[in-house]
């Protein structure tokens, strides 16, 4: 039921403030008596091709609004409305009053076309002032600037529109076509001036931090805030004043821009502290309490171009109580011009007759551990930052990297050891020579040639073994690694770590020559540049080439060759450097008898 369409009840919200609803609870299943109408929300998206990152990010942040904001003013309703504009089109429009059907229209949106800046986002907003009720927020979220701005009369329309409807204007602008000071960008100062609204010129992580001027101002009676300050500054200091009527319980005061601070004094000369909603290089948001009635003053310091809004609440109707025991365990009853209200704490969120425990790490906008090194760690009613293992908090609550090795902890190192500093963590080192984790370290006898040419060392903790791998190896088959095969099939295999022989119709021996791209059963084919030892050799290190991107030696590793007796080699392999890359095999070497034959001086003076 999207207000616009219901007349009769938008009359009776407008005129006595409440309507009945008992048996209609679209989105809260708590049971409200009657509901208040709030201001409704707009939103004005971009769907062009670039903004894809940009609504996935709204869509999560809408969610985190609207859920906050029921839970601030769980009887409010209003009219959800969702606007899209692209090139050379605007629209469709789209309205609810559901909460939930609201976020599925996100689900819905397509984003499409697109490939020059400026977009249409005047006459997108046009659609949008048309299609809200008064008194709506209309957030405009595009990357572009504004294609029509030049449209003198679409323009005068809009501005008309405002005026006409006290809708505010907000602009969360993630991107730029040109620079600030482009006349298709400075129509959205304009308007946001005109509006009572802001632009907001911010990068997608920090969208969440510009939605708490929402959270705070959609969970308020419609017609309940009052327009009292409005400037727009360039670079220097300034002073203003304004007035505060003694109705008002709450002052909101925002900036955008480059404001460097805004510092309020209250009727009685006396410097007002307030409560930071939001602090940003792109904006802020202070809060108020109880603001004394009277003249204000606000000193603005200003780095360039910003804006500073003040605006003014009256208590709401459903967090008055007179009883402050009503209140919530968690809340306060604030007492003002003969007004009790409850609020809940900081902390937590409610209507002050109840208050649940604010997740302050459920969203990374919502807590300031925005360090990679700490983690948000929820209280009951806060939040702390604690640092990941490996790490310390210093004297200025920052997660700095602990330095195991000058603590106690390096002495578990072995004597001879040395201890080594990496990020967050720390290892011990064995010396040249030795082996060992860096815990134990012992002498290794395979760094000495103790077992001699040919034959393999292998250290183990308190021991050695040789073993000749001509006797200790994996043996494999595979017809596919033959450079002659024609097999469709792509294989990966990189788990192959040891002493290996290929036997078969395949090959029996590596290609000594560059292998051409998508042979031998895989994209990478890799071949050994030098040439195969013989018997005297013993164990020879070779380069294993991979052939890819025209390039016969893209990437290499290190194998170690023997020659056998029995006229075969075998290869000491080290896995592939990545997953379509194997070892291939020469066809024309495809029996032991034809090896021996070919290459008799493998075999020496050995008889067969």
């Amino acid at each position: 039921m999207a207000l616009t369409h219901q007349p009769t009840v938008l009359l009776l919200l407008l005129c006595g403030w409440t309507v009945s609803t008992s048996t209609r609870q679209p989105d809260d299943t708590k049971q409200c008596v009657s509901q208040t109408e709030s201001s409704s929300l707009t939103y004005l998206v971009d769907t062009t091709g670039s903004m894809g990152d940009d609504l996935e990010q709204l869509k999560l942040v809408n969610s985190w609004l609207l859920d906050r904001v029921l839970q601030r003013f769980p009887c409010g309703v209003r009219q959800y409305t969702m606007v899209q504009f692209n090139d050379p089109a605007v629209g469709p429009v789209k309205y609810s009053d559901s909460k939930s059907e609201f976020g599925d229209f996100f689900n819905n949106i397509k984003v499409y076309g697109g490939g020059d800046c400026p977009e249409l986002a005047v006459a997108g907003l046009e659609l949008a002032l048309k299609s809200s009720p008064p008194n709506s927020f209309i957030l405009v979220l595009t990357d572009a600037s504004a294609k029509d701005y030049y449209n003198a009369a679409l323009v005068n329309d809009v501005y008309s529109l405002i005026a006409e409807k006290k809708s505010q204007v907000y602009f969360l602008i993630t991107g730029l076509c040109s620079g600030i000071n482009s006349p298709d960008f400075l129509i959205y100062r304009d308007i946001a001036q005109k509006s009572f609204g802001h632009v907001f010129q911010v990068s997608l992580p920090e969208l969440g931090k510009v939605m708490y001027y929402l959270d705070f101002t959609l969970s308020k009676p419609v017609n309940r805030s009052t327009r009292l300050f409005s400037q727009e500054y360039n670079k220097g200091i300034h002073d203003d004043s304004f007035p505060v009527s003694d109705n008002l319980t709450e002052l909101i005061v925002t900036t955008d821009g480059d404001i460097h601070s805004t510092k309020l004094t209250g009727p009685n000369n006396a410097g007002v502290e307030t409560q930071v909603i939001v602090s940003e290089p792109w904006g802020s948001m202070h809060l108020v309490k109880n603001p004394a009635p009277g003249n204000w003053k606000m000193n603005v310091t200003a780095g360039g171009p910003g804006s500073v809004r003040v605006e003014g609440f009256e208590a709401s109707n459903y967090s008055v109580t007179v009883n402050c025991s009503e209140c919530h365990q968690d809340a306060t009853c604030e007492k003002h011009l003969n007004i009790q209200q409850c609020s809940c704490n900081d902390g937590f969120i409610g209507d002050g007759l109840t208050c649940s425990d604010i997740d302050e790490c459920e969203y990374t906008w919502s807590n300031n551990c925005s360090s990679p090194f700490s983690v948000c760690t929820n209280t009951f009613g806060s939040y702390r930052c604690d640092c990941i293992n490996g790490y310390t908090k210093n004297s200025w609550n920052e997660c700095i990297d602990i330095n195991e090795c000058l603590h106690s902890n390096h002495k578990k190192c072995d004597g001879i050891a040395k201890c080594i500093k990496i990020n967050g963590n720390w290892s011990c080192s064995c010396p040249p020579g030795y082996y060992g984790d860096g815990f134990h370290c012992e002498i290794d006898e395979c760094t000495t040639n103790v077992c001699g040419q040919g034959v393999e060392c292998i250290k183990q903790k308190g021991s050695y073994k040789c073993l000749d791998p001509c006797f200790n190896h994996t043996v494999l088959e595979e017809p596919w690694r033959s450079t002659s095969s024609s097999e469709d099939i792509y294989y990966c295999v990189i788990d192959k770590f040891g002493w290996y022989r290929f036997i078969g119709s395949g090959g029996i021996r590596m290609s000594e020559v560059c292998v051409p791209e998508d042979s031998c059963g895989t994209d990478v084919p890799m071949w050994i540049s030098g040439t195969h030892p013989i018997l005297s050799d013993g164990i020879v290190n070779r380069t294993a080439c991979a052939h890819w991107k025209d390039n016969c030696c893209y990437t290499s590793t290190t194998v170690q060759i023997k020659a056998c007796p029995g006229g075969y080699h075998i290869y000491n392999l080290h896995g592939t450097p990545f997953c379509r890359v194997a070892y291939c095999t020469e066809a024309s070497f495809n029996n032991d008898y034809d090896y021996y034959y070919t290459r008799h001086e493998i075999v020496g003076t050995l008889e067969i």
